[in-house]
């Protein structure tokens, strides 16, 4: 990778290059096949490269104004699934990602304006076959284009009351064959969307903020989704600060939802309902250390939840689909802190969250999945990190957990019906910086999965065991 930036205080260039590529072939320890045995990861080879252009032109100094460019292009090879024993197949995606934007800012001490306006256009090509037989199992072509337009106006009345007005206007363009069986999709859509969020603060123990937001796509109107929230420190005494938010969910399906291949549904609803979550934080120091601490209980109620699973039918791909009603609800805590100790400079963080989410009413009255936990939504998941600083040598160890997932929609568990088991991951840091006049030397040194645990994000495809980066960066200032 390299990133160069000249300029001065009226204009500014940031070119960034990166090229990374791995052969990815690793070994692991396989499940999925009867008797389990060692074996090898294949055919999951990648390489990515691309560039990002910024320039950046300051005309007062309240006026800035800047210009992106963004070119990402890989070729990545599809690994078979570890439970697969046929014919050899060969499989992979090629995919080109162009972005361009303008973007313009102007402040003052009452009023701000922000506008951008940018096209993103994405070009997916996916290939699949048996060359055993000769025979080509999927074809398709994706492009997807988006025109974007945002304005945002900030206007602030005094120190107690300020508001903010946006406007989108979007406009997207898809167009998905399968070449196979000539069939596809050339589909568009303009979305606009008109958001204006009052902020109050009658004192500085207390604010609360209301957000109202209308959307019109597809000769469609949504002319209120409404949301709310305060903020108030109980206690002038006490750091401790509860927060309240409640709000209308809507999503509507975006066109990969509708009409992607294969997979997408055009039959697909928007999302509809209601969240709301409630908070406690407080922050505590002194001269030789910080501490954050916050906890959140939340809950939702969505009615025609989009969601992306395997294919009914059995297929190897997944498809979207919609779950009738969801009820979402949990609790999640975080924290961290700093403790100075002399010379060494200690610091620590985490994180837990509790999530029940669970289809209150099947679709299909044969189907098992009534108040059961939804695919690939762990109950239990959490991390925490310790690192110790001393000059210029930092020392970092992490944690995460991630609990039982399951696949089927029904929570069944058998021979057939797989869960994906818990485990624990840990990430070991070491790193130094040097400085040489002008050059800055960064060497850092990790090792993923310290512990070597055998599991799987998805099920059937396995994660690399113990692995180990060595990263070199060089910064030079003139």
């Amino acid at each position: 990778f390299l990133r160069v930036t000249p300029g001065n205080k009226y204009f500014q260039s940031s070119t960034r290059l990166f090229i990374e590529s791995a052969e990815n072939d690793f070994p692991f320890y396989n499940t999925g096949v009867i008797p389990n045995k060692p074996d090898t990861l294949r055919n999951a080879g990648y390489i990515k490269a691309g560039i990002l252009q910024e320039f950046y032109i300051r005309h007062t100094s309240d006026n800035i104004s800047a210009v992106r460019l963004w070119l990402q292009g890989s070729d990545r090879n599809l690994p078979q699934l570890m439970s697969y024993q046929g014919s050899e197949r060969k499989e992979y995606q090629k995919d080109i990602q162009v972005r361009a934007q303008y973007d313009w800012r102007k402040y003052s001490h009452f009023l701000n304006y922000h506008f951008f306006t940018g096209i993103n256009s994405t070009r997916l090509d996916y290939h699949r076959s048996t060359p055993d037989f000769d025979y080509v199992n999927e074809e398709s072509r994706s492009r997807e284009t988006g025109f974007l337009n945002h304005l945002r106006i900030f206007r602030k009345f005094d120190d107690e009351t300020y508001a903010t007005l946006s406007l989108d206007a979007n406009y997207y363009e898809v167009n998905a064959n399968n070449l196979l069986r000539d069939t596809g999709f050339r589909k568009s859509r303009m979305e606009t969307s008109l958001m204006l969020n009052m902020h109050f603060k009658p004192s500085d123990l207390f604010a609360l903020y209301i957000l109202m937001r209308a959307e019109f796509y597809d000769d469609k109107m949504m002319p209120l989704i409404p949301s709310g929230g305060m903020e108030w420190q109980v206690f002038r005494s006490l750091p401790v600060v509860l927060r309240l938010n409640a709000a209308r969910n809507f999503h509507k399906p975006t066109l990969n939802d509708l009409y992607w291949i294969p997979g997408g549904n055009p039959e697909l609803l928007p999302e509809d309902g209601f969240t709301g979550d409630a908070s406690l934080s407080a922050t505590f120091s002194n001269s030789q250390f910080t501490f954050n601490t916050e906890v959140t209980g939340f809950a939702s109620l969505i009615e025609n939840w989009i969601i992306w699973q395997p294919a009914l039918n059995g297929a190897y791909y997944w498809q979207a689909n919609n779950i009738r009603d969801v009820y979402s609800r949990g609790i999640e805590y975080q924290f961290n802190g700093t403790y100075n100790l002399g010379r060494i400079l200690f610091r620590s963080g985490g994180n837990y969250s509790f999530t029940r989410s669970t289809n209150q009413n099947a679709v299909h009255s044969a189907d098992n999945s009534r108040n059961k936990q939804l695919i690939y939504i762990p109950k239990h998941k959490g991390g925490a990190y310790i690192s110790s600083t001393w000059k210029k040598y930092t020392l970092k160890f992490d944690v995460s957990a991630i609990g039982k997932r399951y696949t089927t929609s029904s929570n069944a568990e058998s021979s057939f019906e797989q869960v994906l088991n818990p485990y624990l991951l840990g990430k070991l840091t070491a790193s130094r910086q040097f400085q040489l006049k002008e050059y800055f030397l960064d060497m850092k040194f990790t090792v993923d999965n310290l512990f070597d645990k055998s599991y799987q994000s998805i099920l059937w495809r396995p994660m690399p065991g113990r692995s180990f980066t060595y990263t070199i960066a060089l910064t030079f200032n003139d």
